[in-house]
Parts: structure tokens; sequence; C-alpha cells
């Protein structure tokens, strides 16, 4: 995957972050990493891929609840992402 096509995943997911809400989106791209592990997924297509290296990027954003649930269906049905993993953080109060 070349550096273009990189980028325009990182713009696509911060668009649909922005669409559904998101506020003050940073990404933090930490680069191509290899695995601890191969992982094997199939796509739409039903073919199988190894994947060996991963790009890692961190979503950091305030949104509605709401807008959480429509992005992780979004990451699950992208053949382009291999694991995806969304936290919640909450002010405690005292």
């Amino acid at each position: 995957m070349s550096e273009d096509e990189r980028l325009s995943l990182t713009q696509k997911y911060e668009e649909l972050l922005v669409a559904g809400g998101g506020m003050y989106v940073e990404v933090f791209n930490r680069g191509v990493i290899p695995l601890s592990y191969s992982i094997k997924k199939r796509n739409k297509a039903g073919e199988t891929n190894t994947y060996l290296d991963g790009i890692y990027l961190l979503f950091t954003y305030f949104t509605k609840p709401e807008s959480i649930e429509v992005l992780q269906e979004t990451l699950i049905a992208d053949d382009d992402v291999i694991r995806s993993t969304n936290f919640k953080y909450r002010k405690r109060k005292y």
C-alpha cells in the first residue's frame, strides 16, 4: 500500500468522524509496524490474505455515543482494516 493510499484511508475515517459529530479530531500515525503474529483475514470477494505488518493509527476525538457505533460498523466492513479497538473515556463525578 502506497503512502497516498494510506493517507486517503486516514482522511476517509477522519471525515467519517467529523460527519458523525466528532470534534477536536486528532490523528496519531505510528506508521507501518510488523505484527507480533501473522493474521489471516478473508475479504468480501472471498480471498484469504495473510498480513505480516500493519499501519497503526490512533484517533482521539470527542463525539456523541451514537456515532461510535457507526464508526465500528464501518471499520468492521472495510477490507483494509485488520483489527480495530474503541475506547470510551468518561470524566468521573466526585
